[in-house]
Formats: structure tokens, sequence, C-alpha cells
């Protein structure tokens, strides 16, 4: 079972309600140059028993050619093309975790095993040794992040390993980048909520604008997901859990709002929940006021039946 690739991101993660890091970029590895196999060709070494205490040891980014800090591979040009890198993390409770994102920014190949269970091969070749190549050149300088599916079936309670075989594209490649972060996600079951709307229901001097707050960060928003008397808004700005929608002027003394039954609102759970369903489907009423008192707008100074240039008031 392979993971798929989810999504290319920047330096920062989406925010995500219930996530947690197993370890994070710059954390420190076990690793052994590709000079030669480290347990004689087989995958023994991507056992949690396996003894790498004769390994080298060292922080990511593991890297030549690209990139600051970690651990420097100064050797590694015309000598050697493969990496292989263990570490072992400890879980709790495996259940409680419903997905898992391997988030590394790489260069040019690696291939991934968690308690020996291949698990990504991303431009790693099929049968790889220690002197095997990467399948196609890949430059680092972005994190990617691939979802690795059914995490409560790989992981067992109390100690686990992660295995890392990097590869590069070719012995005189001019550089090698790996630097890898695990992040987890427990279940999130609960809906988002719409916790209030400014200008608040009930008698309001206009209506153009309304601002609604949910009790989580949501996605999947758009203008025509709120409606004003049957009409959609305009145009929406905001984000996370703060949404403004603008609506055309109207000559209106009673307002209906409700949401659109297509919508796409949903958090950011793994997987997302879709807004409340009574909530979706609720509607909420406002009354336009008009409490404004006549005001004086003009004195005009001319001529009235109270005698010329008297003035006349507006």
């Amino acid at each position: 079972m392979l993971a798929t690739l989810v999504c290319v991101v920047g330096a920062g993660f989406v925010h995500s309600a219930h996530a947690g890091t197993i370890f994070k970029r710059g954390a420190n590895w076990n690793f052994y140059k590709g000079n030669n196999h480290p347990s004689g060709g087989d995958l023994e070494w991507t056992e949690a028993e396996f003894d790498d205490s004769d390994w080298e040891n060292g922080p990511s980014p593991f890297r030549y050619g690209d990139g600051i800090g970690g651990t420097p591979l100064n050797d590694m040009l015309n000598k050697y093309t493969t990496i292989f890198f263990r570490k072992t993390f400890t879980v709790a409770n495996p259940d409680s975790i419903s997905e898992m994102d391997f988030i590394i920014d790489y260069d040019d190949g690696f291939t991934v095993w968690i308690n020996e269970e291949k698990v990504l091969n991303v431009g790693g070749p099929a049968n790889p040794d220690y002197d095997s190549v990467a399948t196609v050149g890949h430059e680092s300088g972005t994190l990617e992040t691939f979802a690795i599916q059914n995490p409560a079936s790989l992981l067992t309670k109390g100690k686990n390993v992660i295995a890392i075989m990097g590869f590069n594209v070719g012995m005189t490649s001019s550089d090698f980048m790996m630097n890898a972060e695990l992040r987890t996600f427990q279940p999130d079951k609960s809906p988002p909520k719409v916790a209030s709307f400014d200008p608040p229901l009930g008698n309001v001097g206009m209506l153009r604008e309304v601002t609604v707050r949910f009790d989580e960060e949501v996605t999947g928003v758009d203008a025509d997901d709120l409606w004003l008397n049957g009409y959609p808004a305009v145009q929406l700005r905001g984000g996370s859990t703060l949404w403004t929608f603008t609506f055309a002027p109207g000559n209106f003394h009673e307002a209906t709002l409700s949401w659109n039954p297509n919508h796409g609102i949903v958090d950011v759970a793994r997987p997302p929940n879709a807004m409340d369903a009574a909530a979706a489907a609720a509607t909420h009423r406002y009354r336009i006021v008009d409490d404004m008192p006549p005001a004086l707008t003009t004195i005009l100074q001319h001529g009235t039946r109270a005698g010329p240039g008297a003035p006349v008031f507006q």
C-alpha cells in the first residue's frame, strides 16, 4: 500500500485541529552512507529491532550543494548515490491516529518504510540496492506533503521505526537533500457551526454586509453560499473563522438570510466535516428600520410670503 501525493506547500502548514508532530524537520537521525549495504542487500535494516548502533548520527537536513545547517555530506559526490536513514519513535495509542502526513524537502528521490512496510516510493527504484540511483531528477527547496493512508494498521503501541532510503540521480550529481517531518491527525467528527452574525439579528438601519463567525476554521466558502432574500452575495472577503459577505443594494423592509443548500463549507479536519446540517438549513431574519429623524439640509435665501429676502427652510 503506497501513499498518495496530496499537496505542495510553502514554508508553513495549513492549520488543522487535532494535529500532532511525531518528529520535526531538523530532527536527529541515524544514517549510513551507501558505500555498501547495511544489511547485506535485504530489508532487515528497516525492522524495528535492527541494530544500528554503529551508524552515524546527525541532524537533518542531510545535504550537499543545497541548503544550510544540518549534516553536510561533503564526501558524497563521485563516491556514493544512496544514504540509509533510521529513526525510532513512540506511539501511545495507534487507534487514535486517523491520518498521517510525511512532509519532506528532497533531492532527488526517496523510499519510506514504517515498521518494515513500504509506504512511499517517490523517484526510487522498485528494488533498491546501495548503488541504486533515483529514477528522475528532483530539485529541493519546496516542502511536499504526502498522505500515509490507514496509519493505525502500520503503527504499533510503543516503539516504532521509520526508515528512509535517499537516492541521488547519479554519482556526479551536484546536490542532495533530505529533510523530513511526520505529522499525525486524530479523528474529528464535529461539524463546523455558525457562532455569530454581525450585525446581530433583529432591527438594523441598513444591511449591505453580514459577517459570519464560525466556531472553527473553515474552507470552501464562496460568495454565493449566503443568500439575502434568496439572492446570493456579490462579494466575499475573510478567511479562517471570519467571513464577510457583501450584498447588492435593495429596497426592502424585511430581510431573510439563508444558506445555499449546495454550499461547500467544510472544516479542516482529516477527513473534513461539512457545516452542521441544522445550521445550514436555518434562516435568520432582519428588519430594516428607518430610525433617522429628519434633518435640516438647506436654507434658501429668496423671497417668500414672509416678505422679500426672508429665508426658506427645507
